[in-house]
């Protein structure tokens, strides 16, 4: 069976990883790193940075000054992604790996994931799952749920 399994795996050539750093992505992305080392795959570590205002944010744009405290947010918010993205790009070149970061704004995270996946020809998109049970996931919504339907490739989910 783990012979079938290996064999596979090397159909993967291509890996698309996302992740911001929270600490569901970041067993995504141990896993990506474990599964491009073993079958020798290029890795494409993909950070989105969320373009639609939170709840908070559009309670505080009411106020006056809150377009200010918006921009602001949006700009540390892009500045953490990227340091992240770039600081993890490093650790897994740092390992040997082949690795491409793309940093991406987006209004929908799913479909920003599976528009890069498509155009690095990713055969595996690899992300971790936030929601710890299918109610928190389908009252929120869940990147993982999105990602899964909407891609013409295998995704890989992990907990």
């Amino acid at each position: 069976m783990s012979e079938l399994f290996s064999e596979s795996l090397r159909d993967y050539r291509t890996i698309l990883v996302a992740s911001g750093g929270a600490p569901h992505s970041l067993v995504a992305v141990a896993r990506a790193a474990r599964i491009a080392r073993r079958v020798g795959a290029t890795l494409h570590l993909v950070a989105v940075v969320p373009q639609a205002a939170s709840p908070l944010m559009n309670v505080a744009t009411a106020f006056a000054g809150g377009e200010m405290f918006e921009g602001q947010a949006k700009q540390d918010d892009y500045a953490q992604r990227e340091a992240y993205l770039q600081r993890a790009a490093a650790d897994l070149r740092a390992a040997g790996l082949d690795v491409h970061a793309h940093l991406v704004p987006a209004l929908k995270p799913a479909d920003a994931i599976v528009q890069v996946a498509q155009e690095q020809n990713a055969d595996l998109i690899i992300l971790g799952r936030k929601h710890k049970s299918a109610w928190t996931a389908a009252l929120a919504g869940s990147v993982s749920d999105m990602v899964s339907h909407a891609s013409p490739v295998d995704v890989l989910i992990v907990r």
